[in-house]
């Protein structure tokens, strides 16, 4: 419409006014409506990706229809064949076909059509004019146009590929896209199933680590825990102490009132025995009624009454429930972990006390002091 509005200012000058006036009408309502249609071709094209036949062929219509308009210009700009203003109207149209040429490049045909209505129609108001030099013009318009038509071939198939290629990369893009949301869901699912793993290997542990009668340690878990507790004191020298504790006469509670009877005294004691044990103390179960207890950071005359109150405690409480008229008692043997000694020796030596607190009368706590002199006492 400005290309228009342009040559119709600059032809005031040499033709009527009211021919200028109707033809620059005719262009500017032309144009208002080839304007409205594409706004609606891409406003469809960004919805669905896709036009429509009808719509397109409405869209080739206009624009042969805008073609026509501009073709029509020397018949009425240049009624007299003026051969300068002809030469004007003609350059006006030239970049107009140039402009057909950029603008209709992806669409072969349709440039065909609309360089032909220019083309022609020019070149017939030229033929008709009785001019001599227009007829040279008029060679020049078919010349030009061939020339137009030799450079889109080139230009068509080049810009047919990106279009190819930008769709190949299109739907590549959505099938791209599709995988990643597949895969996002796969991920999604495997780290579900991670996480359940997890919780499974967690339950399985803790299984593993726990005796499931008593809830302390299993044996390879307390065993762990002391080779841990060693490593420790044999780098930083902090103190530890190492416990072996039976219960007494347990044979004759599960031969008397039952296994059932035994099982709870074995969970019983260990609830009493946990209410004296600290956050860094283990208590683990080493077999039958045997337990293991390590007490971190504590040297052997802190951790003796400590035994002793546990002791205590197991022997008054109150057990009628379970083994009315028989106490439920402790045997214990404690020591101190000493430069040099591995676990397995600590282990063997507070079994030995613990054999020597069975032989001294049972429902005590036997130290290696304590010990010695009982044996010199009953030497």
């Amino acid at each position: 419409m400005i290309a228009a509005a342009l040559l119709a200012l600059t032809m005031l000058m040499h033709s009527p006014w009211p021919n200028v006036a109707g033809w620059w009408g005719c262009i500017f309502c032309g144009q208002l409506c080839y304007r409205q249609q594409i706004v609606g071709l891409l406003r469809q094209s960004l919805l669905s990706q896709s036009i429509s036949q009808r719509d397109f062929r409405r869209f080739c219509g206009y624009s042969l229809l805008i073609s026509l308009l501009w073709s029509s210009a020397p018949w009425w700009l240049v009624r007299d064949n003026d051969p300068l203003y002809m030469m004007l109207v003609l350059l006006w149209l030239a970049a107009v076909a140039a402009a057909y040429a950029a603008y209709f490049s992806s669409v072969r045909p349709l440039f065909y059509l609309a360089l032909l209505v220019l083309v022609l129609g020019a070149m017939l108001k030229l033929l008709l004019s009785g001019v001599p030099v227009l007829y040279l013009a008029a060679l020049s318009c078919l010349l030009y146009g061939v020339a137009l038509v030799v450079v889109i071939w080139p230009l068509h198939r080049i810009i047919r590929d990106s279009f190819v290629a930008r769709d190949e990369n299109s739907q590549l893009l959505t099938e791209l896209s599709v995988q990643q949301q597949q895969l996002e869901a796969v991920n999604l699912q495997l780290e579900e199933q991670g996480r359940l793993l997890d919780e499974a290997l967690v339950k399985v542990e803790e299984l593993v680590a726990h005796d499931p009668l008593t809830g302390a340690l299993s044996r390879r878990a307390i065993m762990l825990q002391g080779e841990r507790l060693l490593e420790h004191a044999s780098v930083s020298g902090q103190p530890f102490c190492l416990a072996m504790l039976d219960l007494d006469h347990f044979k004759a509670i599960n031969d008397h009132f039952g296994h059932l009877v035994g099982d709870e005294v074995l969970r019983q004691t260990c609830l009493l025995l946990g209410t004296d044990l600290r956050g860094s103390d283990s208590l683990g179960r080493y077999g039958g009624e045997e337990f293991m207890l390590l007490l971190s950071g504590v040297e052997l005359a802190q951790a003796q009454p400590r035994l002793e109150q546990m002791r205590l405690r197991l022997q008054q409480h109150d057990w009628s429930d379970l083994t009315p008229q028989r106490p439920v008692t402790l045997s214990i043997g404690l020591v101190a972990w000493q430069p040099g000694l591995d676990l397995a020796q600590l282990i063997h030596r507070a079994d030995n006390l613990l054999y020597a607190a069975k032989r001294a009368g049972r429902n005590r706590v036997m130290v290696e002091q304590t010990a010695a002199l009982a044996e010199k006492g009953s030497a």
